[in-house]
């Protein structure tokens, strides 16, 4: 006898170019799989902005058995609609602060069919850490060491667990070094990747991952001895508009109407596109190194999600950078130099814009600013990333 696992991870709102997908899980919802998301499935562009995560909360309440917290649900997580009907987090090492109203637990058995799964979800820390400092307020973050997890295991297999399965938000690579280092799992559901690496495996240890971006599903068959088989299934975007879920109707139609009209509206023009957010980094970096009168300007690529057309609209803006963030002076004698160098140790690619002859000091975000712990001062007048945007319409970036 085998059980049926659908993943997702990193699913980032992509609800428009995820319908093939949300249609998919559909038809294993009602087939009977267990299906759980392993993070940030909300946040990342402009359909997030627009819906403020209530269709994404509605998805995940209809289809899935659990959640793994990403570094981008934690805001959303902490305003739910229904947080009684919400699938239960699972994360071991994390918990919420207290006005979190729904169902969080460190592990989770689950009987599908004849098979009783065990499932431990956790963080790992650079995840943590690139929540901003404000979303994480009353959060409580242990390290997942590979002796935390196995209490988790050892736990459920106490309960009758047949199999313990990992989910993590934590990064391809940092499960594989936990999976050498021994936790006492057949398998670790990865998220927080965004790479091209699926699966990973040594003897019957294995590290899987599903496409991100709503492009497809991550399917394992398990059974007592572990794991039988995996699978990748990769959708093409867009798809059918709406899905059956059950007795009642799942409908996208009107839904994707409305938002279609609130994000064509043009707000802007360039003289010429912006092809990639390394290249809307460099523009941004250029421009607020003005705006904030200094030496230099960093900035993350990572705050930004795609390139800009010349015609630019509410959507194409907020899908390019969904992320906004004030602008700050660093208070204090820096180098460009060595800030660039911390930001690299966060796991970020930096980008920076040094001025020929410039006033002093250096600037950035203030969510760089406060992920390094550094003081600083805003840039006056008050600006963010997203007005040094705005400030370029007109000109050739």
């Amino acid at each position: 006898m085998s059980t049926t696992i659908i993943a997702t991870c990193d699913f980032h709102s992509s609800v428009l170019d995820g319908r093939t997908t949300v249609a998919a899980l559909a038809r294993w919802r009602k087939a009977g799989a267990l299906i759980i998301d392993a993070g940030d499935f909300f946040g990342g562009n402009a359909f997030h902005e627009w819906s403020r995560g209530h269709v994404e909360e509605t998805i995940l309440t209809t289809f899935y058995d659990a959640v793994i917290p990403g570094n981008h649900d934690m805001a959303d997580l902490m305003r739910l609609r229904t947080p009684g009907l919400f699938p239960p987090i699972v994360c071991c090492n994390l918990t919420p602060p207290g006005a979190f109203g729904g169902r969080w637990e460190s592990n989770l058995l689950l009987t599908v069919g004849d098979l009783r799964v065990g499932m431990v979800g956790f963080v790992g820390a650079q995840a943590f850490g690139a929540v901003p400092v404000d979303e994480r307020e009353g959060f409580g973050f242990t390290e997942p060491t590979p002796e935390l997890l196995a209490v988790e295991a050892d736990g459920l297999l106490g309960r009758g667990a047949d199999v313990v399965v990992g989910v993590s938000h934590s990064g391809f690579d940092h499960d594989v070094a936990l999976q050498r280092a021994g936790v006492p799992f057949p398998v670790i559901i990865a998220g927080h990747c965004h790479s091209e690496q699926y699966l990973w495996s040594s003897k019957a240890k294995h590290v899987a991952k599903a496409p991100e971006l709503g492009a497809g599903l991550l399917r394992i068959e398990l059974h007592r001895g572990g794991v039988r088989s995996f699978a990748i299934e990769h959708h093409p975007p867009g798809g059918r508009l709406a899905v059956t879920a059950g007795e009642e109707e799942f409908a996208l139609i009107a839904m994707i109407a409305e938002y279609e009209r609130w994000s064509s509206e043009v707000v802007g023009t360039l003289v010429a596109p912006i092809p990639d957010r390394k290249a809307v980094a460099h523009a941004v970096a250029a421009r607020a190194r003005q705006v904030s009168a200094t030496d230099a300007f960093v900035i993350n690529v990572f705050a930004f999600r795609a390139g800009l057309p010349a015609r630019v609209t509410r959507g194409a803006l907020a899908d390019a950078a969904p992320f906004d963030t004030a602008l700050v002076r660093l208070t204090g004698e820096r180098r460009a130099a060595d800030v660039v160098e911390l930001i690299r140790r966060l796991g970020e690619e930096p980008v920076v814009a040094p001025s020929v002859g410039g006033s002093g000091g250096v600037a950035t975000t203030a969510y760089l600013a406060d992920r390094l712990g550094l003081p600083y001062e805003p840039v006056e007048p008050r600006s963010s990333v997203r007005s040094v945007i705005t400030s370029l319409f007109g000109s050739l970036a």
